[in-house]
């Protein structure tokens, strides 16, 4: 039941805050570089538009002028490699056959290197699981030969 709720809280909101005349001027200011604008109309209001920050850490500031609803997200990731010795395994990963032309989606292989690097002779037993980026979708002939157990 609570999704439900959800979902009419969610459905009422989109038909309050929806209008077929909307426009956002929104404006990124940086610290030390230009500002970047951004145009959010009735053709680009479900476009992703973004903006790599300058420098870390920095002052930012966001003004949207206009009319209508503006969705607007900050991210910051943190890459930390554990040492060495942490991990009982490796893993490294590369594209390989990148193929991207206008007409057809991207396309690429994606190749894994695993291995293990702990302290016994044999780790015993151990499960790779692998997702996938969001909007991709393996090649179904792939997934058969790592089914059966030979090389891609």
């Amino acid at each position: 039941q609570d999704t439900v709720v959800a979902l009419q809280a969610l459905a009422q909101y989109g038909y309050l805050t929806f209008s077929k005349k909307s426009l956002n001027i929104v404006n990124v200011h940086f610290t030390e570089s230009p500002s970047k604008i951004f145009q959010v109309n009735d053709k680009s209001r479900f476009l992703l538009q973004q903006a790599s920050l300058p420098t870390l850490p920095g002052n930012y500031s966001v003004e949207v002028n206009g009319t209508g609803c503006v969705y607007l997200q900050t991210t910051l990731r943190y890459n930390i490699h554990l040492p060495k010795k942490v991990a009982g395994f490796s893993l490294s990963i590369r594209t390989a056959n990148a193929s991207c032309t206008s007409n057809y989606p991207p396309k690429f292989d994606l190749v894994f290197f695993a291995s293990y690097t702990g302290k016994r002779k044999v780790s015993n037993m151990a499960i790779i699981d692998v997702k996938m980026l969001s909007g991709f979708v393996p090649v179904e002939s792939s997934l058969k030969k790592v089914k059966n157990g030979t090389n891609v």
